[in-house]
């Protein structure tokens, strides 16, 4: 074995992973077009594209540490990153709903375990203002093993879900190399097994994110209105990284007018907004978010709205709504589980011109951009 068995080890469910965090992308400035064009970011530097791939059918049988810096790829094809590697050819389609996709004896999947080994080489330059570099995968099935430039970086198995490494200390300035060991099993495929189509391999972004040492890490945003309707109330609780940094906040209408701003006071933050526009998926009106510390920005969208239930009716904004709804995975018949925003905006699309209003996840996380699209266009989301 040229890996340890965390994919069999209870105990073990990440190795250097970073917590769970808000989902945002982070600039020298403010950018209000980081929904769909995130890569316009100064400190985001994508990874997906062409990447090097090889195939086993067990992870036994991949005897060589390919991950080692200088490790010849005379035998690794070429395939784009995000995808499946069923759709490379490799391995097979798979659908089960009940029944587990392989013999059940967990914590243990089969010694036919199939694996697919990916690398990548790169550019990278430090920037002074933002000398932190965090490693993002948006989505790995099942469970993935990481080395930069032949350095162990970490592990990780929530499949569908970001997992973040901090990788500072062992990029370098220039040219760099990223290698992936992606197994189709782990001992979590036990809790993974709602009905879909099974799939492996590196089907969401990979990227770069470049921060100062002190910077918003995660935040959580509570935006309500008061009992009559007739203003906001916004709230912010952050955590940081490194240490605490001074934040200031402003909220702007979507005329782009300033409607309150807001100074950091241990770590909360909080607005009140006159006259306030309510959000709903018939008029998904949204404020936008700018949070700014010393050489970096942040920018979100906030939607404003109260949600109840009362004898058995939902209620939103004091009105009574219907979920119009539907069942939703990232799935595509030609590309798997990676889909492109073009792919996501024909569906959501094709649901406004039905009067869907409502979207289940089933029965994963989609991707994170993919929430902001919702609250843009105004569907609710289970």
């Amino acid at each position: 074995m040229i890996v340890p068995k965390y994919y069999e080890d209870l105990k073990v469910l990440h190795k250097n992973t970073l917590p769970n965090r808000a989902y945002y992308i982070p600039a020298s400035k403010r950018m209000d077009n980081l929904v769909e064009q995130r890569e316009a970011s100064d400190r985001y530097i994508l990874l997906s594209g062409q990447w090097k791939f090889r195939y086993f059918d067990s992870i036994y049988e991949a005897k060589e540490e390919f991950f080692r810096e200088g490790f010849a790829l005379d035998d690794f094809y070429t395939v784009p990153v995000p995808g499946v590697w069923q759709n490379y050819g490799y391995d097979r389609h798979q659908y089960t709903n009940t029944r587990y996709p392989f013999p059940m004896d967990p914590p243990y999947v089969p010694h036919e375990n199939p694996c697919g080994e990916y690398v990548r080489s790169f550019v990278y330059h430090r920037d002074e203002k933002a000398p932190k570099a965090f490693l993002n995968f948006e989505g790995v099935d099942s469970c993935f093993y990481v080395w930069v430039n032949g350095k162990f970086a970490g592990y990780s198995q929530v499949s569908h879900s970001t997992s973040e490494f901090d990788v500072t200390d062992i990029l370098r300035e220039g040219e760099n190399v990223l290698a992936v060991l992606v197994l189709k099993w782990c001992d979590g495929s036990y809790l993974e097994d709602q009905d879909k189509f099974r799939m492996s391999g590196i089907f969401r972004d990979v990227y770069l994110l470049r921060r100062p040492e002190n910077s918003i890490f995660d935040y959580f945003v509570k935006a309500q209105p008061t009992e009559d309707y007739k203003k906001g109330n916004v709230e912010i609780a952050f955590t940081y990284q490194g240490q605490a940094v001074e934040t200031k906040g402003q909220l702007f209408d979507k005329e782009g007018q300033l409607v309150a701003k807001g100074q950091d006071d241990n770590g909360k933050m909080s607005f009140r907004v006159e006259d306030v526009k309510l959000w709903s998926a018939e008029d998904p009106y949204l404020y936008t978010l700018v949070l700014e510390t010393e050489n970096e920005v942040i920018t979100d969208h906030v939607g404003i709205r109260e949600i109840h239930v009362k004898d058995g009716v939902l209620y939103i904004n004091g009105v009574n709504v219907k979920f119009h709804g539907t069942n939703r995975h990232d799935s595509d018949p030609v590309t798997g589980f990676a889909i492109s925003r073009e792919q996501i905006m024909k569906d959501l699309r094709v649901m406004k011109e039905h009067n869907i209003n409502a979207i289940r996840t089933s029965h994963y996380p989609n991707a994170p951009a993919f929430y902001q699209l919702y609250d843009r266009l105004g569907f609710y989301v289970i």
